[in-house]
């Protein structure tokens, strides 16, 4: 080899290591914002399937666990920013799920009873649940 074809090829190896290290520094911050983004839009649907009211547990633990995950990205630790907001995505995804599931019978969340149960009849019971 040359002494110019080696200087070359040391200053193109050079070239790409810098290349690769300034990609994997970048990753962090780009796949925190990237789960944040999906975590975001699964979080949405979970509220438009309403998720607030047919799975309240999955609905809110999406929306702190997505709001912690902000946080964290606030703070540059986008490690810890990725893992929340994959947390908050599971959630909301598992919100959709359990929303869109019919409510087993004598459910709070069971339409028919609910309604019912919101009727003033005029009865009142006592504490041992036998109507007077």
């Amino acid at each position: 080899m040359t002494p110019r074809l080696s200087q070359l090829a040391r200053t193109l190896a050079c070239l790409l290591i810098l290349v690769f290290a300034a990609g994997s520094v970048a990753c962090g911050p780009v796949q925190s914002t990237s789960r944040i983004s999906e975590a975001e839009v699964a979080l949405e649907r979970a509220r438009v399937a309403e998720g607030d009211r047919y799975a309240p547990y999955e609905y809110y633990s999406a929306r702190f666990y997505l709001h912690k995950s902000k946080e964290e990205w606030g703070y540059s630790d986008f490690e810890a920013s990725y893992d929340y907001a994959t947390q908050a995505k599971r959630a909301a995804e598992a919100a959709v799920l359990k929303a869109k599931e019919d409510p087993w019978e004598g459910s709070p969340v069971d339409k028919e009873i609910t309604t019912d149960s919101m009727k003033d009849d005029g009865k009142t019971i006592d504490m041992s649940g036998e109507e007077e």
